[in-house]
């Protein structure tokens, strides 16, 4: 990987702080009045006032903290994720200094010689580190000192967040009871709802407008892109067939960027054929859609998105094959609709949603009254009967069984019945055509093979969630300290999806 850290990669990088820079200008309810914008205060970490710049700097270290773990550069597109992270590295950093963690040297030169981006065949590699430093650390500015300060910082972060989490229990039976959950065979039967069967009422004018305006950007026209796509194929599977496929792409790209001034870009159908590269055409296609025959990758469609007029060329980009070099044809901009443009669509819709809505109450009366006549001793063939249902009998089956299963919705009905308990109905679950409602009749006990070989793995899995979740709540609770302020957005995040 380090072996395509090119010539391109310091006005990558310049680009890409460059967004995130912005991008924290509108992440925040920030905006500065008067003077210079780069001196503002964005921020306070320990009641230290933090400007824009400082800010910036921050963001640096993160993307070469980033850059570090994961053994790829952060892309442009991950702007709001760089931010939070940063936020989070600076409290990280306060409650080490103020723990007084610190680290020995021995540490540091272990850090370094352990980190994957440095190693080839399991073996620390000094040159992978020098064209790391080369192409990496020197073009950005970062000193031999101010790096080993970066990585006297991780370790330093690392031993926090370790002793924050080594609090972290396991409740007696928990592995055990999730394991059962997991692996145990069940018999389950499924009652089906059909939100179609319903009459939905028909919505008042007001009732549209409001539907519409909730869901406006879900009835715009979306955006569209026309691609020209070539490939560049490595030759065979191995390390050494992918390098050269790479480097190939690398030579390719390479003319599209960095110009001199007053040399316009070549054009790229004719350096595709000039490097005999066959050259295809996909679109137009909308963000959702994908249009890239055999590949999964979404950064593939995000890619194509990112492409304007002026910068009409990707870099290269990992294929199932080899890399793929995209240049934009043609882009048509998505546009907003008026109601009175499609008013048809959106009654369609509100009734599609009414339905559902009246289908899943339907369902929870169900659930609700058929859970107390279970508890008071009812036979269940008893009570679908005496609601006319007809539930659908399912094989027995284990719900983290790798093995697929082959009746309809059974990555829906897995995670419903690892959540029940026998004799109970659960909840709702929406499908294509209205929803479901799981009974769990029995579960057998897992076989003892796999209690042997998956529990201990649960039991690391539970407690590495348990750690986390410590984590998480230390951090929540850290940015709302005194003396800290942060971007309004980032306590959100905090508290809700972190």
């Amino acid at each position: 990987m380090i072996t395509f850290l090119h010539d391109k990669l310091k006005s990558l990088l310049l680009i890409l702080l460059g967004i995130v820079g912005i991008s924290f200008i509108f992440f925040g309810n920030w905006t500065p009045h008067g003077g210079d914008p780069a001196s503002a205060k964005v921020g306070q970490i320990s009641g230290r006032k933090l400007t824009l710049n400082d800010f910036i700097a921050a963001q640096r270290l993160t993307i070469l903290d980033m850059t570090l773990q994961t053994g790829r550069i952060p892309s442009a597109e991950q702007g709001t994720f760089i931010n939070l992270q940063t936020w989070l590295r600076l409290l990280q950093l306060q409650a080490a200094n103020s723990a007084r963690l610190d680290t020995q040297p021995d540490q540091l030169v272990e850090a370094i010689k352990e980190n994957p981006f440095f190693r080839k065949d399991n073996q620390y590699d000094p040159e992978l580190f020098q064209r790391f430093s080369a192409n990496f650390l020197s073009p950005q500015g970062f000193t031999g000192e101010r790096f080993n300060q970066a990585v006297a910082d991780q370790v330093r972060i690392r031993q926090l967040l370790n002793a924050l989490s080594s609090t972290a229990i396991l409740l007696p039976k928990e592995a055990e009871t999730r394991l059962q959950k997991l692996f145990g065979p069940v018999e389950a039967q499924v009652i089906r709802w059909d939100a179609s069967k319903l009459n939905s009422p028909e919505p008042t004018q007001m009732d549209l407008e409001s539907f519409f305006k909730a869901n406006e950007a879900e009835f715009a026209v979306a955006p569209r892109r026309t691609v020209d796509v070539v490939e560049i194929t490595a030759t065979g599977s191995t390390e050494e067939a992918k390098k050269q496929a790479g480097e190939a792409a690398f030579a390719f790209t390479s003319q599209f960027f960095n110009l001199p001034e007053g040399k316009s870009r070549p054009d790229f159908s004719s350096a595709a054929a000039q490097a005999k590269l066959s050259m295809r055409t996909l679109g137009p296609f909308t963000p959702k859609d994908n249009p890239f025959p055999g590949e999964n990758d979404p950064r593939l469609v995000m890619a194509a998105f990112s492409l304007t007029s002026a910068d009409p060329v990707s870099d290269f980009l990992p294929s199932k094959n080899g890399y793929l070099v995209l240049h934009l044809r043609e882009e048509q901009p998505g546009r907003s609709r008026a109601l009175a443009e499609i008013t048809p669509e959106v009654r369609s819709r509100w009734q599609e949603q009414a339905r559902l809505q009246m289908v899943a109450q339907q369902a929870k009366n169900f659930a609700d009254r058929a859970n107390a006549a279970l508890a008071a001793g009812q036979k269940w063939e008893e009570i679908t009967k005496a609601y006319s249902l007809s539930p659908e009998k399912l094989p027995v089956f284990a719900p983290a069984d790798e093995k697929p299963l082959t009746f309809p919705d059974a990555d829906r009905i897995r995670p419903a019945v690892t959540q029940l308990e026998p004799n109970r109905v659960g909840g709702f679950t929406r499908t294509a055509n209205g929803g479901l409602s799981v009974f769990l009749a029995k579960r057998e006990p897992a076989p003892a093979s796999t209690v042997g070989t998956t529990l201990p793995k649960i039991s690391s899995q539970l407690l590495n969630q348990r750690r986390g979740q410590i984590i998480r709540d230390w951090l929540s609770g850290a940015a709302s300290q005194p003396g800290n302020e942060l971007p309004q957005e980032v306590i959100y995040q905090l508290r809700g999806a972190l």
